[in-house]
């Protein structure tokens, strides 16, 4: 499962959905459930027992389903409940690491079925869910509130050191003193505020409605990093080169990769040796020039295309 099947699980359990109103019903009377979202050939082939009743969802309707023992069925889009007090038999050759009956049964169901299933703790009182081999424990509001209060002073700490270091970088531009690994270094940055607005990205998903005002706080920080960054590869790629394929490579590291300049290096072009740091290598313009509003871009490349280099 990719991060993607992850933040379209959260979505669908995010405050503010109805899904999760329902969920915090049950949460709050201290009980437990298990919900199996879709329906298909395979679900029908684990189910046993239980009615069907094929009606619209509401959060009221499937907190009393849930007084039941039974796992709740659901369509794909979560607007009807299909059937109620269902007994699942997964396959058990499925491994499962949770120790709860509803758990287990859960964690075998996501598998079996590929999946979401939302397990409710009647105990623990949290929401655990699944799909596949995913497995994601949702935080309760206290905990995702310090958590993203956290990441975000993070993304505004390193906001602002890529926007020092490109400022430092356009005066060495214009007095032709730029070295690769300045280029480096700027490039290791721009990554490092995309992986940061990314894990943010999840959290806010996960506080739904709640999130509104840090949204607005991380889209100041973060609404003109493509932009900046397209115009900077622009300006020290190789015609060889796109800029798509430095970002795929970059994409393609680790934390731990990233972090060895060197191999921020190797995005640029370059051998992956500390030789190559104090090499000199000149901005074409792209960067500064589109920072004139009276340019267009037709404009932009003319000049680029006639002067080559920014420090001519």
């Amino acid at each position: 499962m990719t991060k993607q099947d992850l933040m379209d699980i959260i979505v669908k359990v995010a405050p503010g959905s109805p899904l999760r109103e329902g969920v915090d019903y049950i949460l709050d009377a201290g009980i437990g459930a298990l919900i199996v979202i879709g329906y298909d050939d395979e679900v029908e082939k684990v189910r046993d027992g239980g009615f069907f009743i094929d009606c619209d969802y509401t959060p009221e309707r499937i907190f009393e389903l849930s007084k039941m023992d039974g796992a709740i069925i659901l369509n794909d889009d979560c607007s009807k409940i299909l059937y109620a007090n269902v007994h699942i038999q997964p396959n058990i050759s499925f491994i499962t690491t949770e120790s709860g009956t509803r758990h287990r049964t859960a964690e075998r169901t996501a598998k079996h079925l590929k999946r979401e299933v939302v397990a409710i703790s009647e105990r623990k009182k949290n929401v655990t869910l699944y799909k596949g081999e995913l497995k994601y424990r949702l935080k309760n509001f206290d905990e995702l509130n310090i958590e993203v209060g956290q990441v975000l002073k993070t993304l505004e700490s390193y906001r602002h050191v890529l926007n020092r270091s490109l400022d430092n970088l356009t005066i060495l531009e214009l007095d032709d003193l730029v070295t690769v690994l300045d280029v480096a270094n700027t490039l290791q940055r721009f990554e490092m505020v995309r992986r940061i607005s990314e894990e943010i990205t999840r959290y806010l998903l996960e506080l739904g409605t709640r999130g509104r005002l840090v949204n607005m706080q991380v889209s100041e920080l973060i609404w003109d990093l493509d932009d900046e960054e397209e115009s900077f590869l622009k300006d020290y790629i190789d015609d060889g080169m796109t800029t798509d394929s430095v970002r795929r490579y970059l994409h393609s590291l680790s934390d731990s990769e990233l972090l060895d300049i060197e191999n921020v290096v190797v995005a640029l072009g370059y051998s992956k040796s500390s030789s190559v740091f104090d090499n000199k290598i000149a901005a074409k313009g792209y960067r500064v020039l589109e920072k004139i509003s009276k340019l267009t871009k037709k404009d932009i490349e003319k000049i680029v295309n006639t002067y080559k280099d920014i420090s001519e």
